[in-house]
């Protein structure tokens, strides 16, 4: 019995979130209200809000779940045995995929950083997550300040690739994708000491 609620209030917690998302895209985060994301879901507010205070809070949760796949993702570019621009531009791809399957959360977050404080202090808290897990592993016996500047460094690649694809795959902006991955493989086999 048990079993069966806690699989229907996960079932109940998704709906919420596959739906908020799918308001957020159809309509934009801003104009989405929780009344109208309840309703999606057919459900009611108060039911929403046993599961959800915000919608800010629906787009943290949702950045919680990929968060691990975020970090996955840049434990590949650790792991490739050279930086170089070919090695790089295939990362790109595999980067771009990660980012189409997540277009829709993607295009929430940056909807949500605008006008909600928590939401862009979580990013930038996963961000800095990943940032260091890329330091400690580059630099296990480096000193604090070397650590510091790798991680700000990876920290500003991540953000300027997270800009890059939001043009390109958000905005539509596709007609030089190529040129534009080629380019930045480029830059980054510059950055990185191999």
């Amino acid at each position: 019995m048990a079993t069966n609620r806690t699989a229907k209030s996960v079932a109940t917690r998704r709906r919420f979130v596959d739906e908020a998302l799918r308001l957020f895209h159809e309509q934009g985060y801003e104009r989405t209200s929780m009344a109208q994301i309840a309703s999606a879901a057919g459900s009611s507010r108060a039911n929403l809000y046993l599961y959800f205070n915000s919608k800010s809070q629906i787009i943290r949760v949702r950045m919680a779940e990929i968060e691990a796949e975020v970090a996955e993702l840049y434990a590949l570019l650790d792991a490739l045995p050279r930086h170089t621009p070919e090695t790089l531009r295939e990362w790109l791809g595999t980067a771009r995929e990660m980012w189409l399957r997540y277009a829709t959360e993607f295009a929430a977050v940056n909807q949500a950083m605008a006008i909600d404080p928590d939401v862009l202090d979580e990013w930038l808290g996963l961000v800095r997550r990943v940032s260091s897990a890329h330091a400690a592993h580059h630099l296990a016996g480096a000193t604090d300040e070397a650590r510091t500047e790798r991680e700000v460094h990876m920290a500003t690649l991540m953000m300027g690739l997270e800009r890059t694809f939001y043009f390109l795959y958000l905005r539509g902006h596709t007609e030089r994708e190529e040129l534009v991955l080629t380019a930045l493989a480029r830059q980054w086999a510059r950055l990185f000491d191999d």
